[in-house]
């Protein structure tokens, strides 16, 4: 296909992609309304997140292998069927296990589209003029996965949680319509093979336990059996899963792939690239909602130059890939992400919008570079076959970098929430000890304080919130006997009326007194708690920057081979 009838293809193998991507980060925002909605556990709503990117992950081969089989383009109508009917699911789910279960049976439409996508894309244009739909698919990726919490923000505050899988369905329907017009369907080119089970077995052995690990492994313990356990589960499954495509006819995954510098180098930042992007997308919108207390739109719009960013920068980075090969703008796009990651560092409750936006546009723009280049390096040089076979692969580690970034970091701030929640706990007990209040209540505001930590709000009570009503009128009692007991017996019946007036006032003025006390107690842990974690994100992020920045000698993988056919391609007059 040429002409305008590829371009076409390109545009709709660009919205294959993009439905897919978004919805791997468009619940981010949306999380915390589905938590309150269906009552699911920090656990479970993870699992909702992971699903779909473990999914993807595992089954983008073998899928992509079975599309070669019968057909790619009627495999991509049957990945857009069941990606919608997946969407549908997702919003009427009525529980946390009934979304995960909805959330997988989309990821299965996922596993399709998007390999399919960028195959059935790049293949209708002729190869001189490739750096176009690669540029547009590349583009598409990273811009839907930026993209995904704003429009999930937007959808979320002006309609529910529900519309946010709900709006997939026409999308999907409308690509169905387009894909019947504008695909060939009769008489496709099929492929004679078998599928790897050994390999896929091996490689869900792999990502499984790796991804539980990075779950669980605060609350086990990183050197617990659970997670020892986990640890050789993975090592030993990607033994045998090289060992195994090594000698399988049909191999899951073309080992020959990785003897080209190109594609070895692409899916090596393609996967450290994701990972930065989602470490940020995924937790600064939580950062955003929880404690600098903004709305879901309005985070979302904070976020929003991220995706910008990468809406207007890669076109110009893939350009200038094209004109002076992958290494520079690799380095230039993790040096920006580092830079952000830098400024991420600073990030506190008092951090202004315009702090946020420069450092949401510097990681958009340093991934634009990043995609670019490794979209492009991905197909190198292949075709037929061995094209199916890189972008599957490329597909697959994308999705792992997804999925590890959710998991570490994810673990990263639920351990570091951890301890700073055992911080302000410490604090709180020295401060207790010098309230003065009775015992009984010390216990109750104790009590109340670790309710409020541990869910990460402030309890807001009244004055006399510490004490019952039948506390209050037992006190009063017990003071009003002991008033009557030292006035002789005979007296006592005319004064019982005054005294119980006068000891209920001085208990009430008491209870307001300890009331207001417990309050500025409350108020004072409560702003160091705020205050102590919210700090987790900026210390996660801290850490993270030499990792970033080591990222840069990534670049170095191309440096001693130049990209002829990049330079031809430059050179020829139908690329230009």
């Amino acid at each position: 296909m040429k002409g305008t009838g590829g371009m076409k293809v390109v545009l709709l193998m660009c919205v294959g992609v993009f439905v897919c991507m978004l919805d791997s980060t468009i619940m981010n925002i949306t999380l915390p309304a589905i938590q309150d909605s269906l009552h699911t556990s920090l656990e479970t709503s993870s699992w909702m997140l992971n699903v779909y990117t473990m999914t993807i992950a595992v089954l983008a081969i073998p899928l992509a292998r079975f599309a070669e089989m019968f057909g790619r383009n009627k495999f991509f109508i049957v990945g857009l069927f069941i990606f919608g009917f997946g969407s549908a699911l997702c919003g009427l789910a009525y529980s946390g296990e009934f979304l995960i279960a909805a959330r997988f049976i989309q990821s299965l439409g996922a596993a399709i589209l998007i390999p399919c996508s960028m195959v059935i894309g790049i293949a209708a244009m002729p190869i001189e003029k490739r750096v176009l739909p690669l540029t547009l698919l590349g583009a598409t990726q990273g811009l839907s996965t930026a993209l995904g919490p704003t429009v999930g923000g937007i959808i979320t505050e002006k309609l529910s949680w529900h519309w946010v899988f709900y709006v997939n369905v026409p999308i999907c329907l409308l690509a169905i319509a387009a894909s019947l017009m504008i695909l060939t369907l009769k008489n496709e080119n099929r492929v004679k093979s078998s599928i790897d089970w050994f390999g896929l077995i091996f490689s869900v052995s792999a990502i499984f336990p790796l991804n539980l690990v990075l779950i669980k492994g605060n609350n086990w313990g990183w050197d617990s059996s659970q997670a020892i356990i986990c640890y050789l589960l993975t090592a030993a499954s990607i033994v045998l899963f090289i060992i195994t495509e090594k000698k399988s006819k049909a191999p899951m995954v073309n080992l020959n792939l990785f003897r080209d510098r190109l594609f070895t180098g692409s899916v090596v930042i393609v996967t450290t690239g994701f990972i930065f992007l989602i470490g940020v997308m995924v937790l600064l919108p939580q950062f955003l909602t929880n404690f600098q207390h903004k709305t879901e739109l309005q985070a979302a719009l904070l976020v929003t130059p991220v995706s910008a960013a990468i809406f207007v920068f890669s076109n110009f980075a893939g350009l200038l890939t094209k004109k002076i090969g992958y290494t520079i703008p690799v380095m230039i796009g993790f040096a920006i992400m580092g830079t952000a990651y830098y400024l991420l560092h600073n990030l506190n409750l008092h951090s202004t919008s315009k702090e946020i936006i420069l450092l949401c546009s510097l990681l958009g723009l340093g991934f634009s570079f990043v995609i670019s280049s490794a979209t492009i390096a991905s197909t190198s040089s292949f075709e037929g076959e061995m094209l199916t076979a890189s972008q599957s692969v490329f597909s697959m580690l994308r999705q792992v970098g997804v999925v590890l970034a959710v998991a570490i970091f994810v673990a990263g701030l639920t351990n570091n929430i951890h301890d700073k929640k055992q911080d302000v706990m410490h604090y709180a007990q020295q401060k207790l000890e010098k309230l003065n209040v009775p015992e009984t209540v010390k216990a109750q505001i104790l009590s109340e304080t670790k309710k409020s930590i541990n869910n990460q709000k402030q309890t807001k009570k009244a004055d006399s919130d510490f004490i019952t009503k039948a506390e209050r009128q037992q006190i009063i009692d017990d003071n009003a006997a002991k008033v009557l007991a030292s006035i002789p017996e005979n007296q006592r019946s005319a004064a019982k009326d005054q005294i119980y007036k006068q000891v209920e006032k001085q208990v009430d003025e008491e209870i307001v007194k300890t009331g207001i006390l417990a309050k500025g107690y409350s108020k004072q842990v409560g702003d160091f708690a705020e205050k102590r974690i919210s700090a987790s994100f900026a210390e996660l992020y801290k850490t993270s920057i030499p990792f970033v920045f080591l990222c840069v000698l990534t670049g170095l993988i191309f440096r001693e081979r130049k990209n002829k056919r990049i330079v031809q391609m430059a050179k020829s007059p139908a690329a230009n």
